[in-house]
Parts: structure tokens; C-alpha cells; sequence
């Protein structure tokens, strides 16, 4: 069993609660249909909302993760547009025609 205070609740913005201590305790290798049957009702909290990890692994009933590592990762790649903050955004690449940011400074 897993020391619940050293697995983190919350990572890369997804809200795990006690979800993450279960994963981690889990029994290796598992399949998305295994997790789904174990803790399909379980529900992440995302930045602009809510999904079930139904929801997210049941699209992947195939799939065999052989650690709580590669659990996590598959709901972290699987999550809906409502993990991500702004849509297409990036501070990476020069702004759009006509595009504004924040980060810009006015010259006059």
C-alpha cells in the first residue's frame, strides 16, 4: 500500500482526490476495462468542468497499462477539451493578424 501523502491529488491541472491513491495501489498490468469496472464512477475535476473516468477509458477498453504511471498518463491524454485552459492557445508562437496579447506592450 502506498504512503497516500506522497502520490500527488492533483497533477497538470487534473483534480484526482482520492482516485490517485487508488491507482497507485492498483494491480499491475490492468486493461482501461479493468479500471473502468474498478473505478469508473470516480470523478476527475478539470479546469472548466468535470468527467468521469468512465467517461475518459472506456473509448480505450483495449488498452493494457502496465503501471499506475501509464493509468495517469492515459487519462491525462484522454481527458476532453475542458482539461486544457484556452483552446489553441500559445505564448510559444508570434500572435495572429490582428491578434492582441496580454503580454504585449503598447508603443505610441
Amino acid at each position: 500500500m502506498t504512503d497516500s501523502n506522497s502520490v500527488p491529488r492533483r497533477e497538470l491541472g487534473v483534480e484526482f482526490g482520492e482516485l490517485a491513491g487508488q491507482i497507485e495501489d492498483h494491480s499491475y498490468p490492468s486493461t482501461s476495462d479493468e479500471l473502468v469496472e474498478e473505478y469508473g464512477d470516480y470523478v476527475l475535476e478539470l479546469p472548466n468542468g468535470t468527467e468521469s473516468v468512465r467517461d475518459i477509458l472506456e473509448p480505450a477498453s483495449s488498452d493494457t497499462y502496465e503501471s499506475p504511471g501509464e493509468a495517469r498518463q492515459a487519462l491525462f491524454n484522454m481527458v476532453d477539451s475542458r482539461a486544457i485552459g484556452r483552446r489553441y492557445y500559445s505564448d510559444r508562437t508570434p500572435p495572429a493578424l490582428g491578434e492582441r496579447r496580454e503580454d504585449q506592450q503598447l508603443s505610441f
